[in-house]
């Protein structure tokens, strides 16, 4: 069984990682065309990652075994929502009364689906190294 802050520590370095990938690769795509709204929110959510990863590198202290397989698991959840969300975007393609046209919404319905779907990954590989 891996020790809480060994745990810790991995999903921060995976986290820290997934979101430089994310924010390079994002803002590179975010300069085309036919690729910026993909690329805006896949940077967007980088952003968010990396800012998350330095939080938790600064806290320091791993938090106790339970509350972070709790908070894992809380978030594993809301990263279906996220997968949730970004398809009915990516599908159903809503323009929000013409501020949105239905390519950008498809575009940042695939990121934020590729987004959740990796966060999935990572957060409920961390709760299960958690269990008891």
């Amino acid at each position: 069984m891996a020790s809480t802050k060994a745990v810790a520590g991995t999903l921060v370095r995976r986290l820290r990682r997934w979101g430089t990938a994310s924010v390079v690769a994002g803002g590179a795509l975010a300069l085309l065309p036919r690729t910026r709204a993909f690329g805006v929110q896949t940077a967007m959510w980088g952003a968010v990652d990396l800012a998350l990863a330095m939080a938790a590198v600064r806290r320091g202290a791993a938090p106790k075994r339970r509350a972070l397989r709790r908070l894992l698991l809380i978030n594993t959840a809301l990263d279906v929502g996220y997968v949730a969300a970004g398809a009915h975007l990516a599908v159903r393609r809503p323009t929000f009364g013409g501020r949105l046209s239905a390519a950008d919404a498809r575009g940042h319905g695939v990121a934020v689906v590729i987004q959740g779907a990796a966060l999935f990954l990572l957060d409920l590989t961390a709760a299960r190294r958690l269990r008891r």
